[in-house]
Parts: C-alpha cells; structure tokens; sequence
C-alpha cells in the first residue's frame, strides 16, 4: 500500500475499516442499517438506556441514532418508554425480536473477530489486547481537552 503500515493510525483505520466493511457486509442481508447492529449490541448489555447513552456508547452522533432508532422501532426491534417526569427523554428497550436480532448480531461479531484472531496465540492476543487498552486510555484524553 501507499500508507505507511508501520504508523499507528494507519493501522487503527485499516483494522477499523476491514473489520467494519465485513459487519456492513454480513449484517445488511439481514435487513440491518449501517449503525443499527452496533446499537442493538450496545443495548443487548444497556437495555432501557436513553439516547444520549446510546450515542456515546456507540460513538454516532445523535441525528443518526435519532433515525436508525426511528426504523429499528417501525420494524419492531425496540420499544421507547416514557416516563411522567421528563417526556423527552425515552428509555429504549429491546423487544423479543430485538433481543434475538442482537444475540444473532453478538455471534456474527465474535465471528468475525475470530477470523481477526486466527493463527494469535493467547499470550498474543493478552499482550496486544493490554497495550491497546493502554492506547485507548492515552486517547481518552483528548476528551478532557474540550
């Protein structure tokens, strides 16, 4: 390739890149949009999250969490629920469907990482999986900056 394989964001995009391409791939034959199997795995551990929740958990703005939720709800995979106190702010619930969807989309995801993982040994993927944990934390941040 023309881009230097050896500097860390180079890496972290051609990893993020391949990996997501093979989710869009494999996720939008079973009628997924771009961002919703990321936001059914988010609530298959935070159902009854709220929106803003969703957003910073799955790192989409929040238009886009706005309208993937509005198709998610008309297809049935999730159901809002308000509550007297404040009226804007929804908490979002998986339904049955929805619950199924996202433990189809965990197994297509850990698939897929699999794949990512072949021929790594454990103590590999332990050393790996530590450093890049220390280089999220490093990002993290940036966060505080703004």
């Amino acid at each position: 390739g023309f881009m230097d394989e050896n500097e860390l964001h180079v890496l972290l995009m051609l990893g993020f890149y391949r990996s997501n391409r093979e989710i869009v791939k494999q996720t939008t034959n079973s009628g997924l949009m771009p961002g919703q199997p990321k936001i059914l795995e988010f609530l298959s551990s935070n159902d009854g999250c709220n929106q803003k929740e969703i957003s910073r958990g799955c790192v989409l703005d929040k238009s886009t969490v706005t309208s993937l939720l509005k198709r998610m709800e008309k297809i049935g995979l999730i159901r809002k629920e308000f509550h007297q106190d404040d009226l804007r702010c929804a908490r979002i619930y998986l339904t049955d469907a929805g619950k199924e969807k996202a433990a189809w989309v965990r197994s297509v995801m850990r698939d897929i990482d699999g794949q990512g993982w072949q021929g790594i040994s454990d103590e590999e993927r332990r050393c790996f999986m530590n450093v890049f944990h220390k280089i999220i934390r490093n990002q993290k941040k940036w966060d505080e900056r703004y």
